[in-house]
């Protein structure tokens, strides 16, 4: 019987094991590759070889859930593996599943269409305008992988138009090596923007882990997306399960999936498994986040920075100032929403955090990453952005990885992109929280 068919509600298992644990980041100074796409030589770690290297070493099975996959290489392993009899399977975010010929035209929404651009542009080598067989054949990883009959499912296999996002990013090798990243496998969040020529990625990690028990874990959780091959289990059709931990070789390990069921305390869910970390702080928090929204935990890291602990956070300049943002908290302000109000229970800290502030990344890029580190010896990483969609609504993971070594890795990334971030809060940010104010108050709200 799989553990999660058993309905426990708290749950937490250790066991020891033998394995290791690798991280990868594609921003990293000490490291090089050619981009195969664009033939564009670059610093970081090449992500998707990662990938392929794993690829290459199944005997019997891969699994792959994420939320986007679009590397035309990655999608031609799969193929061949497929064709020598190993069991591969892929989830994917119902809204990625496509190719460039069945993708439906004139859409309206701006996104979509500049993903359906990228697409085109990558797929269409000679840039002609038109799609061939070939090019169909070699580049379209979607097309790819329905010809060489690989089973993909998405969030739509449980009779629903989709679960919130099904935004995990992760693959399982014959059950015993894991990888997790915070990329989608696509090119701008690896490699960098079709597009875009000075693009080199958005900004990401990988962790690579070889464990049997880990393994185990992240079946568990493959098993209830596939469910029977025909209807998965997506959202809150899974079942709960609590922080599962694993010990490799010293390295203690702990996982945990979304979403959690609001009918549960919030210190069961996800972000409040990083906020019992985050809680754990006597020295440090240094953070890079996508979106960094949870009011639970800047409530929780308040209390640690009023303890002396030193708070260091960099958030994605599309998100870092948004009216819901908890930086403007750490920084001891608050913005007014569209309709005039503050978001619910706002506890801007008396005590402003002055290192919080946005990277500068080439034009094209984001801050895609999703990792804490605290004290440098505790790593809090996966596809869950530190927000309440994350942690409610989306399939996501999240690892918590207690090792000094792989703590040094990411506190290296934090430095490496404070070096080029602009700290403090905008003088154009700061303009506008007065604008907000003067013009509700002229509407007669007052707070």
């Amino acid at each position: 019987m799989k553990l999660w068919q058993l309905g426990l509600v708290s749950l937490v298992i250790t066991t020891q094991s033998w394995g290791s644990v690798k991280a990868y980041f594609n921003h990293n100074p000490n490291s090089s590759y050619t981009d195969p796409y664009r033939n564009i030589t670059r610093q970081g770690d090449n992500l998707e070889q990662v990938l392929l290297e794993g690829i290459s070493k199944a005997k019997k099975s891969i699994f792959i859930a994420v939320q986007e996959l679009r590397l035309p290489l990655v999608a031609e392993a799969l193929v061949q593996k497929k064709r020598e009899g190993i069991d591969v399977r892929i989830v994917l975010e119902h809204d990625y599943n496509f190719t460039v010929m069945s993708q439906r035209e004139g859409s309206t929404d701006e996104y979509e269409a500049t993903k359906l651009n990228e697409l085109r542009a990558l797929v269409d080598v000679n840039a002609d305008g038109k799609i061939s067989k070939n090019e169909l054949e070699t580049r379209d990883a979607i097309y790819m992988l329905e010809a060489g009959k690989v089973p993909v499912m998405d969030d739509t296999f449980d009779n629903s138009r989709g679960s919130g996002l099904m935004h995990h990013k992760f693959m399982i090798i014959d059950g015993k090596t894991v990888v997790v990243s915070s990329a989608n496998f696509t090119l701008s969040c690896i490699h960098g923007d079709i597009l875009a020529p000075a693009s080199r990625g958005n900004a990401n990690s990988l962790v690579v882990i070889q464990s049997q028990a880990i393994g185990e874990i992240f079946e568990e959780e493959f098993s209830q997306l596939w469910g029977n091959g025909k209807r998965g289990n997506f959202g809150h059709n899974k079942t709960y399960r609590g922080p599962q931990t694993a010990t490799l070789r010293g390295t203690k390990i702990t996982v945990q999936f979304s979403p959690t069921s609001a009918r549960y305390n919030w210190e069961e869910s996800v972000n409040g498994l990083i906020a019992s970390f985050l809680a754990k702080a006597t020295k440090s928090v240094k953070a890079g986040l996508f979106v960094y929204s949870d009011q639970k935990m800047s409530d929780v890291l308040e209390k640690r920075h009023k303890a002396g602990v030193q708070m260091g956070f960099l958030v994605e300049a599309k998100f870092a100032f948004r009216d819901y943002s908890e930086l403007f908290d750490m920084a001891g302000l608050q913005m007014l929403g569209t309709n005039c109000d503050y978001e619910p229970d706002n506890q801007p800290w008396r005590r402003a955090s002055e290192e919080i502030g946005v990277p500068l990344l080439n034009r094209g890029d984001v801050l895609h990453h999703k990792f804490g580190v605290v004290d440098n010896k505790i790593v809090i990483f996966g596809s869950q952005n530190w927000s309440e969609a994350a942690n409610y609504i989306n399939d996501e993971t999240l690892i918590v990885i207690e090792d000094t070594g792989i703590s040094d890795q990411y506190t290296q990334e934090y430095e490496r992109l404070k070096k080029k971030s602009r700290l403090g809060v905008p003088a154009t940010v700061s303009k506008e929280i007065l604008r907000l104010e003067t013009e509700c108050t002229d509407r007669g709200f007052s707070f």
